[in-house]
Order: C-alpha cells, then sequence, then structure tokens
C-alpha cells in the first residue's frame, strides 16, 4: 500500500481503507473488484451518510458504455424495475466515480435469521416475482446483473411483525415476519463487469460462468432460481467452493449431485476447455481431490426433486436452474408459470 492510500495495478487504481475521493468520500470497505472496476463502501464526509462508490476504468470501458449505464440508473421505475438510486457522478482523468445509496437491510439478513426463516410462502413468492420482473428490465435494455444473490436484493421496509404459525408438531407458534416485502435489485450498472473473469457469487453462479464460456441472459435465471431455493427452504443450494484448490471439480460434483447429471451439451463444452474432468465415459474424476467436509456433503446431498415437495414450486426452480443456459426459458415465461398466480 501506498502512503497516499492505493494501490497501482495494470489499467485501474484499487484505492484502499481511509483514501478519500472527490474530497468527500472516505473509503471504508472494498466491496468487490474487477479488471476494470472497484467497488466501494464509503462515508460521506459531507452529509456522514455511508454509501457506494463504483469506480470504473476510463482506459478499459468504453465512456458510451458508462453514460448509457448512467442515464439508465437515473431513471427511477418503480413498477417494473426497482433499483438502487444513483445519487452523483464524477470522474478524473483516469477513472469514473458512480455514487449510490447503500442498502440497509437486504434479503442476506432475513435469511440469517433464524427467526425469520423459512419465510412465509406469499412473502417468496412476492419477493421471486418481483426480482423476475426487475432483472427482466435489465434484460430489456441489453444489461445483465450477473451477481444476484441475496446481498444484492434490497428489502425496502425493515419493520417486522409477529403472526401464527401451525407446525408440523400440530400447534400455534408465533413466527417473525417482514411487514412488507417490497424490494429492490442493488445494481451499480454493468460498465466494467464484462471485463472481469470472476463474475458473481460463489454459490449463485451459473455452471456457463464456472467452467469460462459466454454468458447470456438466460446466466441471470440460474442465479435467481438460487436465491428462489434458499428462500423457499431457509439454506443455500449449494455448500460455498471458494477455498477448493479444484473449484470446477468440486462445482461440477455440486451441480450434479444437486440437479441431476450434467446434459451431454455440457460435458462436451467443458471436455473441449478443461481437459481431464471426465474419463473416458463421460463420468466426473476427482472426487477424491476435493476437502474432506464437501465429500461428505455430496454423499448426503439431496437432489432438488428430493428437496421440494410442491409441484408449481419445483416447476419455477427447475427451469431456472437447468445446467444447459439452453435449455432454461425466459424469465417472461416463467412468470406465467402457476406458481405465481394461483391463491394463497
Amino acid at each position: 500500500m501506498s502512503a497516499v492510500g492505493y494501490v497501482f495495478l495494470t489499467g485501474l487504481v484499487r484505492f484502499t481503507v481511509s483514501h478519500v475521493l472527490g474530497k468527500r468520500y472516505c473509503v471504508v470497505q472494498e466491496l468487490r473488484s474487477g479488471s476494470a472496476f472497484q467497488l466501494l463502501r464509503v462515508l460521506d464526509v459531507k452529509t456522514e451518510s455511508i454509501n457506494v462508490v463504483k469506480v470504473i476504468s476510463r482506459s478499459l470501458v468504453d465512456e458510451k458504455i458508462v453514460d448509457g449505464n448512467m442515464k439508465w440508473l437515473r431513471k427511477w421505475r418503480c413498477s417494473e424495475a426497482r433499483h438502487v438510486q444513483l445519487l452523483a457522478d464524477f470522474k478524473t482523468p483516469f477513472n469514473w466515480y458512480l455514487v449510490f445509496d447503500c442498502p440497509k437491510m437486504t434479503l442476506k439478513d432475513v435469511l440469517a435469521c433464524g427467526d425469520m426463516c423459512p419465510m412465509p410462502a406469499r412473502h417468496v413468492r412476492a419477493i421471486a416475482h418481483q426480482l423476475i420482473a426487475a432483472v427482466s428490465a435489465l434484460h430489456r435494455r441489453g444489461m445483465m446483473h450477473l451477481d444476484i444473490c441475496p446481498a444484492s436484493i434490497e428489502i425496502t421496509n425493515a419493520a417486522t411483525t409477529r403472526e401464527w404459525r401451525y407446525s408440523l408438531e400440530g400447534s400455534f407458534l408465533k413466527k417473525v415476519v417482514l411487514e412488507c416485502c417490497q424490494i429492490r435489485l442493488v445494481f451499480y450498472g454493468d460498465a466494467g463487469i464484462g471485463t472481469d473473469v470472476a463474475i458473481g457469487s460463489d454459490q449463485y453462479r451459473a455452471p456457463e460462468l464456472v467452467f469460462g464460456w459466454a454468458s447470456k441472459f438466460r446466466t441471470d435465471s440460474f442465479s435467481i432460481g438460487c436465491v428462489f431455493a434458499e428462500m423457499l427452504t431457509g439454506d443455500a443450494l449449494f455448500p460455498p467452493c471458494h477455498q477448493e484448490e479444484h473449484y470446477m471439480v468440486a462445482k461440477a460434483h455440486l451441480f450434479e449431485a444437486v440437479l441431476g447429471g450434467l446434459p451431454a451439451d455440457v460435458v462436451y463444452r467443458i471436455s473441449l476447455m478443461h481437459e481431464g474432468l471426465f474419463n473416458s465415459s463421460d463420468e466426473l474424476r476427482g472426487f477424491y481431490d476435493l476437502s474432506a467436509g464437501l465429500r461428505i456433503y455430496l454423499s448426503n446431498a439431496r437432489n432438488i426433486q428430493n428437496m421440494i415437495e410442491d409441484e408449481c414450486e419445483l416447476e419455477v426452480l427447475t427451469a431456472l436452474t437447468m445446467i444447459s443456459s439452453s435449455r432454461r426459458p425466459r424469465l417472461s415465461h416463467v412468470s406465467s408459470f402457476t406458481y405465481f398466480s394461483r391463491a394463497e
């Protein structure tokens, strides 16, 4: 780290804690970074509020893309695509700086609260429907999110209440629930994201991101499916793998165990790009190269067919989490499934 609070890597200055941006925003934490962008939690020393700043390299990202992002983000869409608010922007000869409000409570916070899980079925359905609508609006604009996870879904009203629930043991229990399940999609634009080779959050990454071929709009669908499953069950669909020495091997075994056998077209593409993951019979190798904890998990893993009992819920989850992206239906089609229109 240099004395002025940043380090320089090829194409982008990496700001570190305590560095002040634009004489106003003091860096508190790095949230995420890629080859052409950096996402920072900052303290606005003028208003004493916590914000998020996205730093985008002007040498690596076309300014037309940044301009397009800002024009879209400035439009407040309450009906079809709620998203975090772009508060300000400025630039230097080297970078663009986009300033956003900071999410106060996210779906990640809700799912981490034992008193609130599993969530009421009506809330799961409402949040899933809003999420699909918000992401669909991005896709119509030609943008992909590529990092959908519980932390990127803001709950706009953190107020809770208590309601009686009938338990499996045959008694009534008081349960903490959200008063309102309206969401905002935490999206800071896709400028600079497409150049990052490690896009997305580990437990919610689509197979095509894991194995390294081109991402498409249906990549976001897979991540929505992972979030949907977590809301239904209270547990993540996949355990974390980012510390596994053989990451792609670990993810391939997880996809197969939880979602079913890898389709032939996926096996073929993986084999072309990553030699040695399969044997001559197209069976996955490397089980004993995985950590002991992950091997135990895989030995006891439940397929989604056995995980979800409700047929309408399973129809949505299966459609969103198809291993082959070409087999995932469009989000607009998924939103017309019976699950989203049936009575409570």
